[in-house]
């Protein structure tokens, strides 16, 4: 019987989780404890231990109860959790994953989670839910995060009832008969990026090719591209389109939509047909700063406020001609057919020929940096369009449709 993993740390916790259990049992489910905690002798038996997980990580669990700083002890604690539990995950002993606690069990949980496999359900129940900036914990393989309340130490009537909807929760999710995560029709599944300076580009894709292919929307706005390449791994998809690529702009100027170190990266080394257009490139994105806090950047950048959280910022010529070579050491990993299209009338909707923000020296330069670096193997095709036309999407579908007959043929 496949197992519903409770993480905790049984050296604080242990009256709460062995209701847990008592509750997940109830429920005709198999509960399966693993112990991260590292600050004390454990006060309930766990399937899998602190020792073992210590262990797994290389290390022994004494010698992190000792430790004087907790850092390490923490990161060890989650490297061996991700090693035991994704052994378990690969030998398909895994049917859930639930944790409670405060916010070093959700720090820890959240790394642990977002390492095992989309469709295994997660939970993660705790106090510090509603800590500003805890969404960055979720990662990209699919965490549900309930707010416990109250503190969760020591049993009370209202503890144990968000326990109860917690293991009613973790119980009728794995439960669920929900539908396999496999292509609708038998079509090919297509991962695409998108957002809304080129939602006219994304709907016209989708028009001319949704009758062939199954389109996987992913919101660039940095997260949202995690999961796109961490189900690349998994083996979801056919072939990207990936149109808006930005946030490694982003990282390399302290811009909002940061993804990761890999963006650009996994489906090259997969070797999935791909298709990369320059949406956002230009750009970097402020969000929550206010007017003042920007000043000196608004002085010497052109920017567009979205809205009062949002401004939208634009890289110089010097700018647009260095960072391309950024973008050609990461797509020259590609090792499938891979083609970069880029509108010669502007990357965004608002880019448009003859307004403020369209910059053709800075489309050049950037085309002049990318030649300069990016491998002959991979077609450089420019189009005399604005992103966010029929024209290009146009010229992505026919660019699509030759890297996949490409890859067919290959």
């Amino acid at each position: 019987m496949k197992k519903i993993i409770i993480i905790a740390t049984l050296d604080n916790r242990d009256q709460e989780v062995s209701y847990l259990k008592e509750l997940i049992l109830r429920w005709r489910q198999q509960p399966l404890i693993i112990d991260i905690g590292f600050r004390g002798e454990p006060r309930l038996a766990a399937d899998i231990t602190a020792d073992e997980v210590a262990k797994a990580a290389g290390a022994k669990i004494e010698e992190l109860r000792d430790a004087q700083g907790r850092k390490r002890a923490t990161e060890l604690m989650i490297k061996g959790a991700i090693a035991k539990l994704d052994a378990l995950c690969r030998a398909g002993e895994v049917s859930g994953m639930v944790a409670i606690g405060g916010m070093t069990t959700l720090v820890m949980a959240s790394s642990i989670m977002r390492e095992m496999p989309y469709q295994i359900p997660k939970l993660i129940v705790s106090s510090a839910a509603s800590t500003p900036g805890v969404n960055r914990l979720f990662g990209p393989t699919g965490i549900t995060l309930m707010h416990s309340l109250v503190d969760i130490r020591g049993l009370n009537s209202l503890l144990k009832a968000q326990l109860s909807r917690a293991a009613a929760a973790i119980c009728a999710m794995v439960e669920a008969e929900i539908p396999p995560p496999y292509p609708e029709k038998g079509k090919p599944r297509i991962a695409m990026t998108t957002y809304g300076y080129i939602d006219n580009c994304a709907r016209y894709i989708r028009e001319l090719l949704g009758k062939k292919y199954e389109f996987i929307g992913f919101h660039a706005t940095g997260m949202p591209e995690v999961a796109m390449e961490k189900l690349i791994e998994e083996g979801f998809f056919s072939g990207v389109i990936d149109l808006v690529p930005s946030s490694i702009t982003n990282e390399k100027f302290s811009g909002s939509r940061i993804s990761w170190s890999r963006r650009l990266e996994v489906a090259g080394e997969k070797g999935l047909p791909q298709v990369v257009a320059p949406a956002g490139v230009d750009t970097i994105s402020r969000t929550g700063l206010t007017a003042e806090e920007l000043a000196p950047e608004l002085k010497v950048r052109k920017h567009y406020f979205i809205d009062s959280q949002r401004v939208t910022m634009f890289l110089n010529r010097e700018e647009l001609r260095n960072v391309a070579s950024v973008y050609a050491e990461k797509l020259n990993r590609a090792i499938g057919p891979t083609k970069f299209l880029i509108p010669k009338r502007g990357w965004l909707s608002i880019e448009k020929e003859g307004g403020e923000f369209y910059s053709p020296q800075g489309i050049q330069s950037f085309v002049d940096g990318l030649k300069e670096k990016l491998k002959p193997e991979i077609e450089i095709r420019e189009v005399d369009a604005n992103i966010d036309e029929p024209a290009f999407a146009q010229e992505v579908v026919a660019a699509f449709e030759e890297v996949m007959k490409l890859k067919d043929t290959g």
